[in-house]
């Protein structure tokens, strides 16, 4: 397979989260030849992110999260009892389906993100007719966090080592150092020098170790919010205010909140 055929192969990994292996391929990609991207490439891949991020964090949070919180068996169980809170949620869905669409070529399995930039650059007309949605998006994006934030939450903590990427001028998504919350810190070209990952017998999932210490580590909403809460969007911060939401947060079940904060990040970085 050539080089520019990669990123589309990697889109078809996951339907719900296309972008973060596209991502990984073009950057892999470009460093090996050398390709440095324009500052406007720059911000249109943040917010292909954003596209991403909306669609699955509200899908997650509504009808893969929420439910275990409600008693519930599944999200369409949900929607019986909480019909206006899984409407919404499928609503937000529809908003990052709507701007992979328009910016990636296609809501599923995009096929617009090419090495050194897109195939194609999206028109201002299509993108104002996002705007709209987005502004309600970012309204219900808050709602949605306060309405995760008043679950009953297990009181159970665990002193988890926090990985994530960091990036000293934004909220990191797709560039950035690896930073253990354990203070140590490494480039993303030596994650293998230092994480590994092994099949067992008991189980289809990865399991991931540190190399240097044979421990677990933990990542996703929760790690990224923990080392990067400072740079949240400003509604982000103020609904973390709004609900509590405090660090050091050990508890896993309370990741549903951190994934709300990326979620009204994702809207309003989108809008600006």
């Amino acid at each position: 397979r050539t080089p520019a055929e990669v990123p589309d192969i990697v889109a078809r990994i996951c339907g719900i989260c296309p972008v973060a292996y596209q991502m990984s391929a073009v950057h892999a990609l470009e460093q090996a030849a050398g390709i440095r991207i324009t500052p406007e490439i720059h911000r249109l891949r943040r917010l292909l992110y954003c596209g991403e991020w909306i669609e699955s964090h509200g899908l997650h949070m509504h009808l893969l999260h929420a439910p275990d919180f409600l008693n519930c068996e599944s999200g369409l169980k949900a929607a019986e009892t909480y019909p206006d809170e899984i409407r919404r949620g499928l609503r937000l869905k529809k908003h990052g389906n709507e701007l992979l669409e328009v910016l990636g070529g296609r809501a599923i399995h995009p096929i617009n993100v090419a090495i050194g930039g897109f195939y194609r650059a999206p028109s201002q007309d299509e993108m104002g007719r996002l705007v709209p949605h987005f502004v309600w998006g970012l309204k219900a994006a808050i709602e949605a966090t306060r309405w995760v934030a008043g679950f009953t939450f297990p009181e159970w903590e665990s002193d988890y080592d926090f990985v994530a990427l960091v990036h000293p001028d934004e909220y990191a998504m797709n560039e950035g150092t690896i930073v253990s919350s354990r203070g140590d810190r490494w480039a993303v070209e030596d994650f293998e020098q230092e994480f590994e990952e092994r099949q067992v017998p008991h189980s289809t999932a990865l399991h991931a170790l540190r190399r240097s210490t044979g421990d677990g580590y933990f990542l996703g909403p929760l790690a990224r919010v923990h080392l990067s809460f400072d740079r949240l969007s400003p509604a982000a911060l103020r609904t973390a205010e709004e609900v509590g939401f405090q660090l050091p947060c050990r508890n896993p079940f309370r990741s549903i909140v951190a994934r709300g904060l990326e979620l009204i990040h994702a809207y309003e970085e989108a809008l600006s």
